[in-house]
């Protein structure tokens, strides 16, 4: 699978990326909500062109609480752009604390709440495609 992670927690980031090349996914990182947008939508452009598979990515794996754009607001302009994009919220935050911002996006995303172990995160993403 090809997995687009935004992270701002460099640590948490690099043991995702470890766990899931090491699982045989081709991976990217980013630091923060808005250059996790503006690698979707360098991507997305490369993907119309060369393929008819509208999504560059599998799964986009985002934190929700992030510098620059929160994981709320990076999943609704990835799914303004794909409406089919999967998306897992990987967050600290009680699901019913994230629903408040991501009211309209319940239906369109899944959540992993923190703490959760590696094979947690495997299983997950899995499930999802």
């Amino acid at each position: 699978m090809r997995i687009l992670i935004a992270e701002d927690n460099k640590f948490a980031a690099r043991q995702y990326r470890l766990l899931l090349e090491k699982n045989g996914h081709k991976v990217v990182t980013v630091e923060n909500g808005a250059e996790c947008v503006k690698k979707y939508k360098e991507q997305l452009k490369k993907t119309e062109f060369d393929s008819l598979d509208e999504s560059p990515f599998d799964i986009v794996l985002l934190d929700h609480n992030m510098p620059k754009k929160t994981g709320a607001r990076a999943a609704k302009e990835i799914l303004e752009k794909n409406p089919r994009q999967k998306i897992l919220f990987v967050t600290g935050y009680q699901r019913w604390a994230l629903e408040d911002e991501t009211d309209d996006l319940v239906d369109k995303i899944a959540v992993l709440e923190k703490p959760f172990t590696l094979s947690q995160l495997e299983r997950k993403i899995r499930s999802l495609v």
